[in-house]
């Protein structure tokens, strides 16, 4: 039977890799065998890959198996549950829909130009057909295993007692929280190449994926539905991926940008049971340390989704779900949500049950006290995107089960490629347009001390050798700051701590850039750039979406980085060697990570092993700029924390009416605490500051609201009932303890001013005192001579001024008026 069925895969077509997978459809593929899973039996297809470089096995491919129910009706925004059995042989030769989710508009090639680079847009073009079909129905996974392992015994278990497993890759997809699919990524060369399977799955995105209506930071609400379905696809795995031919005790969870995201909060979270579910990690491009990765206010965004489809807020939380689950579809995704600047409007964020930060206040290390205001400095210091994450990710808890995965981690060149346009990429940009992108990066990640954050930023990505610089040099110099503070810091403090505690810990660095990819050669590899080389579609002259152009070199290049992930995969260690396998690409030995010499892989055409990368830059982001964040003395105005000169609160905003129990009120009527919430780029903690009762032209009124059993009150700013007014504005800021703290200044200045002026008119006085009394001597001793009078002993007395004066400062006022009442000659 073995024979056979390798004859009949030379007659098999090759892999598709056209978005609409019309070939896969083909009557002429040939049906893999059966497996027989624990929901019903499966057959997939036998595909041939025709290498350009050597002959590389069949591949048995099974798309679109469905891992939980559909979560449609009574199932949305809700964990997923376990899918239905199903009759008969279920084909498994085609992709699923995928999750419903609004794809970035490249309908017109010019304004999408203004807005994104040409090779992004290139990329879009290729990738974006692999999308337009899209459900609910959505959560399927597609697996891709060598075609021995349908050999060694049937996946009933009828052949071999003891066949080989076959280590399993997941991999989770990344680009945006909101877009894309794994139906695009296809594993076939990966597979076939590193002998390993590989599983590519859909999850929730966008509104449905990540929609958090939990007002309560302590509250225990599921909302992190896309990560729900990362564990449920992980769990059917655990019960199916044997029929297969995987090992399910050798599980490797791989994500890139997002999904990487997501990949370390699934690491760090309490509902993860330890090394059960996977048991090793590989984080490309993204870790969940990033100031990006978590969003922090999701209520205001679900408020703005509840008003949008007629939902009121004022609905107890369960009332309120129930209602979103009862709209259409094309209403939620029609719901007009601008996307914060360095952010997410949806995507993973605290629940309390997937993601939770636990007691947020015993783990500050800041004592508010009884500052005026410490109210907001204290809103400001926890509805800080960065805090937020620190207290999730960084808590002893969070680091010790990061310490139970082998990890690799790694980063490409140049990370943050994608916030120019094509304009940029190709003239570049002037320095205030450097300032303006850095500024408002640093307005929405950071709560305190803004101005130095920033001036210490510009100071440092600056080549001061260079009075007139190029635009095409500060473009390079902006491009290295917003990749070193939005990725790669945040892998290196990733890969830092779980080396403490962790000898697999392996960091790389992808330093190659594809010869005739989209993007010019300069910037070195762009994000994104390193997946071709990790899926192997050099070897297959292209796979799905990728490029198809490649050279001999990249066809090595691809070779070696298939062998350190699949050995890696294999056994948490890049550098064990398959046996029996003969490998043209010979790879040098890749050292762990430690926290001494903080080694590295520099993935080039020659891979070079090399340390400290970037060791000053990344020492500027993980050390001197935490040291500038921090809220500073009781003494200190909120008013010193803004950036001067900032403009954006004059920016058009859309007030909604926000998803907050209310507080009891306070002696005037209103609440300490009231809050209004804007559509903007700037984080909640601006946006509070920005909030001013008094002076505010908008309707206020004081509502209730029931959400999560709260029980307390509190008084907010109404609803301007066209939410998206852009035209909305707030007041002016209020400052607590300014007023104090400049009565006390001026003080202290005009006694100061009083003193030094004192001190001038006596030192002034006793030199014009002296001057005149030389002058007036010769003429007064004279006519006192004349008139047979004693001449005054005027020298003895400044003789006995001078001496006097050295002692007692008082001496020279005393003196200085007897002298002005001497008599007239």
């Amino acid at each position: 039977m073995l024979l056979i069925a390798l004859l009949i895969t030379l007659l098999t077509p090759t892999i598709s890799s056209g978005g609409d997978d019309s070939s896969s459809n083909d009557q002429s593929q040939i049906p893999s065998r059966i497996v027989h899973t624990k929901y019903g039996a499966v057959s997939g297809t036998i595909v041939q890959l025709e290498s350009l470089n050597r002959n590389l096995g069949p591949v048995e491919v099974f798309k679109g198996i469905p891992y939980a129910s559909p979560p449609i009706g009574s199932l949305r925004f809700m964990p997923p549950v376990t899918g239905a059995l199903w009759p008969g042989v279920k084909k498994a030769d085609r992709f699923s829909a995928v999750c419903p989710q609004r794809l970035p508009d490249i309908s017109n090639e010019t304004e999408a130009l203004e807005r994104m680079p040409k090779g992004r847009y290139e990329y879009l073009k290729r990738l974006l057909p692999y999308l337009q079909n899209q459900s609910e129905d959505c959560l399927y996974l597609n697996i891709y295993a060598p075609i021995q392992a349908g050999s060694r015994g049937d996946s009933s278990g009828n052949g071999n007692a003891n066949p080989v497993k076959y280590p399993v890759m997941v991999f989770v997809h990344g680009e945006s929280y909101e877009w894309n699919s794994g139906n695009a990524y296809d594993g076939s060369a990966l597979a076939s190449y590193g002998q390993i399977l590989v599983v590519t799955i859909n999850y929730r995105l966008g509104i449905l994926g990540f929609l958090n209506a939990n007002v309560d930071r302590y509250s225990k609400s599921p909302a992190n539905y896309g990560l729900m379905d990362i564990l449920a696809a992980l769990h059917w795995i655990q019960e199916n991926i044997e029929a297969f031919g995987g090992d399910n005790k050798s599980v490797t969870l791989a994500g890139h940008g997002s999904g990487a995201a997501c990949v370390h909060f699934l690491i760090a979270s309490q509902a993860v049971p330890d090394s059960l579910l996977f048991h090793r990690a590989i984080l490309m491009s993204g870790t969940g340390l990033a100031p990006w990765s978590l969003v922090g206010d999701p209520a205001y965004y679900a408020a703005i989704v509840a008003h949008h489809v007629n939902c009121s807020v004022d609905l107890p939380h369960q009332a309120l779900m129930k209602c979103l689950r009862d709209v259409s579809l094309k209403s939620l995704l029609s719901t007009p949500v601008r996307v914060p600047d360095f952010g997410n409007a949806f995507g993973p964020s605290v629940d309390g049950v997937v993601i939770d930060t636990g007691d947020f206040s015993q783990q500050d290390p800041y004592d508010f006290g009884s500052l005026s205001g410490s109210d907001t400095k204290r809103q400001m210091h926890y509805q800080n995107n960065l805090n937020i994450i620190n207290s999730v990710l960084l808590r002893k808890l969070a680091i010790n089960k990061l310490s139970r995965y082998d990890l690799l981690v790694g980063v490409t060149r140049a990370e943050s490629y994608f916030i120019f346009n094509a304009g940029d990429v190709q003239y570049g940009i002037e320095s205030d347009r450097k300032t303006k992108i850095l500024r408002n990066y640093v307005r929405s990640t950071y709560s305190y001390h803004l101005n130095e954050i920033l001036a210490t930023i510009e100071n440092e990505y600056k080549d001061w050798e260079k009075p007139v610089q190029h635009p095409i040099n500060i473009r390079d110099e902006t491009l290295e700051a917003l990749s070193d503070a939005q990725v790669v810091a945040p892998a290196t403090l990733t890969v830092d701590l779980h080396s403490a505690d962790h000898r697999n810990s392996f960091l790389y660095v992808f330093d190659y850039q594809t010869k005739f990819g989209d993007y010019p050669q300069r910037q070195g590899c762009i994000h994104g750039e390193d997946l071709p080389y990790f899926f192997g579609a050099p070897l297959v002259g292209g796979l799905s979406h990728f490029a198809k152009n490649f050279t001999k070199a990249e066809i090595l290049l691809s070779e070696i980085v298939m062998n350190y992930w699949s050995n890696f995969v294999r056994t948490g260690n890049p550098n064990e060697q398959q046996d029996n396998r003969d490998r043209k690409a010979k790879n040098i030995e890749w050292t762990p990570y430690e926290n001494v010499h903080k080694k590295y892989l520099n993935i080039d055409t020659k891979p070079k092993l090399k340390n400290h990368y970037r060791a000053h830059r990344l020492s500027f982001w993980l050390n001197l700029i935490p040291d500038l964040h921090k809220p500073g003395n009781d003494d200190v105005p909120l008013s010193h924390h803004e950036l001067e000169n900032d403009d954006v609160v004059d920016q058009s905003k859309s007030t909604v009416k926000p998803l907050i129990p209310q507080r009891d009120k306070g002696a005037n009527g209103t609440s300490p605490n009231s809050t209004v919430l804007f559509s903007s780029p700037i984080f909640n903690y601006t946006l509070q500051r920005s909030n001013n009762r008094n002076n505010s032209g908008s309707h206020n009124a004081q509502i209730n609201s029931n959400l999560s059993g709260g029980k307390t009150k509190s008084n907010v700013p109404g609803i301007d009932h066209d939410m998206y007014d852009e035209n909305a504005t707030s007041g002016p800021p209020t400052e607590d303890g300014f007023a104090a703290y400049s009565t006390a200044l001026s003080v202290t200045i005009a006694i100061g001013c009083s003193l030094l002026i004192l001190n001038v008119l006596i030192f002034a006085g006793v030199y014009y005192q002296r001057d005149k009394t030389r002058l007036n001597e010769p003429r007064t001793i004279k006519k006192r001579n004349e008139n047979g009078q004693m001449p005054n002993n005027i020298c003895g007395d400044l003789e006995t001024l001078t001496i006097h004066s050295k002692s007692d400062p008082a001496t020279i006022l005393g003196h200085h008026h007897s002298l002005h009442q001497l008599p007239p000659p």
